[in-house]
């Protein structure tokens, strides 16, 4: 048996966690859908709705931040999910519950990346080469459980050089990608920005190209 329930997980994706529940041999479930509860199962998908963008320049302008950087460090979180008060299900997905429900929502689990910043591309603020800045991805394995959601790469701590397009969370928490395909990049021979994943951009061109569309689009 599943549960799902939608989320905000913050101001990027709205998530729709997919939690196995264990049932009983009359098929009632046992006990309350938690991913805790989970202990028997490998893995719990989760699925988010991500904006998507028509162009690489919709993509940057969009951006807070677009940096090129590395992992130097990760660590799994479980992540309360925000809760608007307003009644519109697209802004708030937790509206129609009661504050009781509501309460009840499960925390979400999610790997935080600390990154070194080699080169800031875009946006302007606090962000400069040779900081550390945190990036948060959905999932992650915790208490010896995977939460996986389908269309996220976790970043590798292995010097892979990437470039992300990052949305500003506020002061207390990490940034996190605009949309976990398009907006994830490594950097390669020649300086050459590959997309991660098959829905990433892949005519791009070289990370001073990019830096150029970036001025261009703000």
């Amino acid at each position: 048996m599943t549960a799902v329930r939608n989320v905000l997980v913050s101001g990027t994706a709205l998530l729709a966690a997919v939690i196995l529940v264990g049932c009983s041999t009359d098929g009632s479930p046992e006990g309350k859908a938690k991913p805790k509860a989970v202990a028997a199962a490998d893995v719990v998908p989760y699925e988010a709705d991500y904006p998507s963008y028509d162009s690489v320049d919709a993509l940057v302008k969009q951006s807070d931040v677009v940096i090129t950087g590395t992992v130097i460090g990760t660590q799994v979180r479980e992540l309360s999910p925000e809760a608007p008060t307003n009644d519109d299900p697209v802004a708030n997905p937790q509206a129609g519950l009661s504050p009781e429900e509501a309460a009840q929502s499960d925390p979400v689990v999610v790997t935080v990346s600390s990154i070194k910043v080699s080169q800031v591309l875009s946006g302007a603020g606090d962000v400069k080469a040779g900081d550390t800045i945190e990036v948060s991805q959905l999932g992650g394995t915790l208490d010896g459980v995977t939460y996986k959601e389908q269309e996220t790469t976790a970043l590798a701590g292995d010097s892979t050089e990437y470039v992300l397009m990052l949305a500003d969370q506020g002061d207390k928490n990490p940034f996190d990608l605009l949309n976990p395909q398009q907006a994830l990049y490594t950097v390669g021979s020649g300086d050459e920005v590959t997309p991660v994943a098959e829905g990433g951009f892949d005519d791009i061109g070289t990370v001073d190209e990019l830096a150029a569309k970036a001025a261009e689009a703000k």
